[in-house]
């Protein structure tokens, strides 16, 4: 990982190996996990208590709430956090459930390691560089 600062990735995953695998491909990547949820209610409560600033969310989660209520949720209340939709379910059953909310990445699993960590690589290298553009915030 460039030396930008340490992202930060949230993982919602109900699949325990599959969420071990992001979490540890993260890690290996330079990125600081802020935390795992199962379920949306975990996950709203993770992303509220720690925002982080990339989202990986599994599209089909444990309990009454799928993953892309939980897209709408953050769209809503963050939409500078990037969204990576990670899905097993084919691609143009998504696109038709979306209804206007859209993660900025749709991965299909299995999620290849090098492609999730290319992804956060270039995605937070463009975070940093719009930051500089901005220039520093000054208070008076």
């Amino acid at each position: 990982m460039p030396a930008l600062g340490q992202p930060k990735v949230a993982i919602v995953e109900d699949d325990e190996i599959l969420a071990f695998m992001l979490d540890e491909t993260c890690k290996s990547a330079g990125c600081q996990v802020v935390g795992r949820a199962a379920n949306a209610r975990d996950a709203l409560r993770l992303l509220r208590d720690a925002p982080p600033d990339f989202l990986i969310l599994d599209f089909a989660l444990d309990g009454d709430h799928d993953g892309l209520e939980v897209l709408e949720a953050v769209k809503k209340a963050s939409p500078d956090m990037f969204t990576i939709l990670v899905t097993g379910w084919d691609l143009n059953d998504i696109a038709a459930r979306l209804d206007g909310i859209e993660p900025d990445r749709i991965l299909r699993k299995p999620v290849m390691p090098h492609v999730l960590t290319s992804l956060i690589e270039t995605s937070f290298a463009a975070k940093q560089d719009r930051r500089d553009e901005a220039g520093p915030v000054t208070t008076h």
